[in-house]
């Protein structure tokens, strides 16, 4: 009888496609990564080409006025940021990470439809407001718009930290050369969203202004159609982590066990419950080692003397592991860091609002080229395609050599160097906007919003330069931060809220301006950004300056609570060279050597 071919079984209890124990030779790795690359390369080209040039389709197709076009804009980029964290819930409790991907693209792809009957059909949008009277949209108009609009943000939201996750999970963390291509992998997964970005605010946002707004959503359709087309394509290849129990019934499990057992005597961590590495190794996820912090919690790991004879059978309302109460601990410490970069992500909004409008009343000419004021992201997204590269290939083999560290420098390094980063660039932001409002005195047009001021445009360049580079380092850091950090059975979760932040900076943005707008009111003038004033009397060199503060203050925070912040650690490695593991047959072993993930506590991520 022939043998069955070789196979090195995954140390981190990943399956294939059947449900069987992953063979490192046939699945995942660095073969599986260009589905995930082009998968996110598409869709975020078809969904930031629909989102960056939606505010003049509202205007102009539909005859919204410009404040609620604004606000419609801004809803739904904040709703579409908010999904993640249901698209990630769905993943870890109960689908598993590609389900979601493939439902939620499902989802998306049906709302770009919806998207391109709006922009085809006449009977779907309101005469013109060239003829008279200028009409508002109807009923059934608004009603295809919407649905298509935040259908687009369920699906595009919902399957972001879901794509991201599933690419970092075909890289067993047990296997050292399989760890530091994860490392690599973040960094391409970014390049790819970088460069889909930017042919989205410069070839469609150019296609749908001068061919058509329903040639340009067809084209969005196509990109998210082929995009789950490439992904299917995959299937063979990917690594999948089983779903579990919801991440939060798991969290509340632990607080309602840990208050159950209030007057239990506290015992040493070797007398708290867990389960043994076999055991693990069945169920598939990496225990965690007992920590000191957040000891109250502990108590739902404490087995009375009535329990030890049962403690298997025990509810887990009223006894959880060791493993589970680790990760209900490191779920709250990735709190502190969180809120640290949501204020990074309000700048970002000023730089997607105010500063356009700044844009466009500036010199644009390039040549006889006009240079669209929708289109200034594409600044720093070149300098972010330029820059990823240089990046991986430089910048952390040279740091590698100092620190030892396979990313070169931690992940709360890389997050503060953006969160710097981020202050310098509102800081050159205020200084050229008082020279914009200097040029526009001088030649007498502060009344005048509509006129074009001797100012060349690329005087924002600075500040999207700046700002390019910050979001390079603290968004990747932070994806990378939330997957590695988060318990196995809560990445998808964990890394929906990474990208929660950017929705709440467009809410809290919107939040700042009005308090803003009401603290500086007086009798004399209605504050400092309100629409009352013309735009070149605003005093947005002073909202720059305020937001400049605002983001040193949140790095003095940040600083404080990355000081405290201790990184998780696993058992020891246990295992020789994960390479040597070679098995005749897919059935997994039975000692703890292959099923225990495991990292290297000498180093930090």
């Amino acid at each position: 009888m022939e043998e069955g071919p070789e196979t090195v079984l995954v140390g981190d209890g990943s399956v294939d496609y059947n449900g069987r124990p992953a063979n490192r030779l046939e699945t995942g790795g660095w073969p599986s990564a260009p589905y995930n690359f082009l998968m996110e390369f598409a869709e975020t080209m078809a969904f930031i080409g629909l989102q960056i040039d939606l505010v003049l389709y509202l205007i102009n197709k539909m005859n919204f006025a410009h404040t609620k076009a604004a606000t419609t804009v801004t809803n739904f980029a904040g709703t579409a940021f908010l999904c993640p964290l249901f698209g990630g819930f769905l993943a870890d409790a109960y689908l598993g990470r590609v389900s979601v991907v493939v439902i939620f693209g499902c989802v998306e792809l049906v709302g770009m439809s919806l998207m391109v009957i709006s922009a085809s059909l006449p009977s779907l949008r309101p005469l013109p407001c060239g003829t008279s009277p200028c009409k508002a949209s109807s009923s059934a108009d608004l009603a295809v718009l919407y649905l298509g609009m935040y259908l687009i943000a369920l699906g595009s939201g919902g399957l972001k930290p879901c794509l991201s996750s599933l690419g970092a999970d075909q890289f067993d963390e047990t296997h050292e050369k399989e760890r530091r291509l994860s490392a690599v992998y973040f960094n391409w997964y970014f390049f790819s969203f970088v460069v889909g970005g930017l042919l989205g605010v410069t070839v469609l946002v150019y296609i749908q202004d001068n061919i058509g707004y329903d040639v340009g959503y067809g084209i969005c359709l196509a990109l998210v159609a082929v995009s789950l087309v490439v992904f299917v394509a995959g299937f063979h290849r990917y690594r999948r982590k089983p779903p579990s129990q919801s991440p939060l019934t798991r969290i509340l499990q632990v607080i309602v066990a840990a208050f159950r057992k209030l007057r239990s005597p506290h015992p040493p961590p070797e007398y708290l419950y867990e389960i043994d590495d076999k055991e693990a190794t069945q169920l598939g996820f990496q225990k965690i080692d007992h920590t000191s912090s957040c000891r109250f919690l502990d108590r739902a790991a404490i087995v009375n003397a009535s329990e030890k004879d049962h403690e298997r059978n025990k509810s887990k309302w009223e006894l959880c592991t060791v493993t589970q109460v680790e990760e209900t601990k490191a779920m709250a410490k990735l709190m502190p860091i969180w809120t640290g970069t949501i204020i990074m992500n309000v700048v970002l909004a000023q730089l997607q609002t105010f500063t356009i409008e700044q844009g466009s009343t500036m010199d644009r000419k390039i040549g006889s080229f006009n240079f669209p004021a929708a289109s200034i992201p594409f600044f720093p997204l070149i300098i972010m395609a330029n820059l990823v590269p240089l990046y991986d290939r430089i910048f952390v083999p040279v740091a590698r050599r100092f620190t030892g560290l396979d990313r070169g420098i931690t992940f709360l390094q890389r997050i503060g160097i953006g969160l710097v980063l981020s202050v310098v660039s509102m800081i050159i932001a205020a200084v050229v906007e008082v020279k914009r409002t200097d040029k526009a005195k001088a030649y007498g047009l502060l009344e005048d919003s509509r006129a074009t001021i001797p100012m060349s445009i690329f005087w924002l360049v600075p500040q999207y330069f700046t700002f390019g580079i910050a979001d390079m380092f603290t968004f990747i850091g932070v994806l990378e931060f939330f997957y590695d950090q988060a318990p196995d059975s809560m990445r998808s979760t964990s890394t929906g809220f990474s990208f929660c932040t950017i929705s709440l900076g467009y809410f809290i943005s919107s939040a700042v301006v009005s308090i803003v707008n009401m603290a500086t009111k007086t009798d004399s003038h209605p504050g400092w950004l309100s629409d009352d004033v013309p735009f070149n009397r605003k005093k947005l060199n002073l909202f720059y300056w305020l937001m400049a503060v605002l983001s040193f203050v949140n790095f003095a925070y940040f600083l404080v609570v990355a000081h405290f912040y201790r990184y998780k650690k696993y058992p020891s490695p246990k295992f020789m060279n994960p390479d040597a593991q070679l098995q005749k047959s897919a059935t997994p072993p039975v000692d703890s050597a292959c099923g225990v993930g495991t990292k290297d506590q000498s180093r930090q991520p």
